[in-house]
């Protein structure tokens, strides 16, 4: 019984998807363990990087790794029909070949297996279908995989630790050119002379509610009976801001002076 084309492109394309979103979740979990800086949303690094690694993945089997695949099995055909232990190390050898984009051993390996992985799979589809049997378990069985996977990572992932105080102002001061650039960059209070006034800039922070701060930055300024303030205010919870009230005061000196 012999395939016909379609039936072919058909199971190299299957081939393609199974061994790069096998391959690919495979390297998602590895990265998760062997990066030390990956210790929050697990469940979203998972998901993140199984895609990712699928897209990019999937790309080089399906151009360079089919053309290689689909050339070694007209060879066996001819030569070595039953030999499937060559064809497999064959197209896992040619996996090396990414090397010529990227020089690096861990990429090498990489290419390796992912073209072992393929061909296995491609021969084992094969199989399933000279003996007249369906392959949507297998399917089924990767995204079900993914899923449970994904399931894991997610209930495991620990959870945020607290937004402090300290990280709520330095989150508003991180910026440079800002109108509170001159403003200390911790809590506290700077008195100094600028353009002959006296000046006070006061960094403060509140705690509204759990994660959420009010920071403000308020300035007074006195030349003899001339005096004046000025406040700043931001609504600060994690990884974001909101200016609740802008100053409308603006000094008498130049803001952007160095206090002397």
């Amino acid at each position: 019984m012999t395939e016909s084309t379609g039936e072919l492109i058909a199971r190299k394309l299957k081939a393609t998807f199974l061994a790069s979103f096998i391959f690919a979740m495979a390297w998602s979990i590895w990265d998760i363990y062997a990066d030390e800086e990956i210790v929050y949303h697990l469940g979203e690094h998972f998901y993140g990087m199984t895609l990712t690694y699928f897209f990019y993945v999937g790309f080089f089997v399906l151009t360079f790794g089919n053309l290689v695949s689909y050339t070694v099995e007209l060879f066996q055909r001819e030569w070595f029909e039953r030999a499937n232990w060559l064809y497999v190390f064959i197209v896992g050898a040619s996996g090396s070949a990414i090397g010529v984009l990227f020089p690096f051993k861990f990429y090498i390996i990489a290419g390796m297996l992912i073209a072992t992985l393929c061909a296995v799979i491609d021969k084992w589809l094969l199989r399933k279908w000279r003996q007249d049997k369906g392959n949507k378990a297998f399917f089924i069985s990767a995204l079900a995989a993914f899923v449970l996977l994904w399931g894991y990572f997610q209930l495991t992932t620990p959870p945020l630790p607290p937004v402090t105080a300290e990280e709520a102002v330095e989150f508003v001061t991180r910026d440079d050119d800002t109108k509170i650039d001159d403003f200390p960059d911790e809590v506290g209070t700077w008195k100094g002379v600028v353009a002959g006034y006296l000046v006070e800039r006061t960094t403060a922070v509140k705690q509204l509610e759990k994660d959420v701060y009010l920071v403000s930055f308020s300035e007074k300024w006195q030349k003899g009976t001339e005096k004046g303030t000025n406040l700043t205010s931001y609504i600060v919870d994690r990884g974001s801001m909101t200016i609740q009230n802008q100053g409308i005061n603006i000094p008498p000196y130049d803001m952007v002076q160095e206090p002397e």
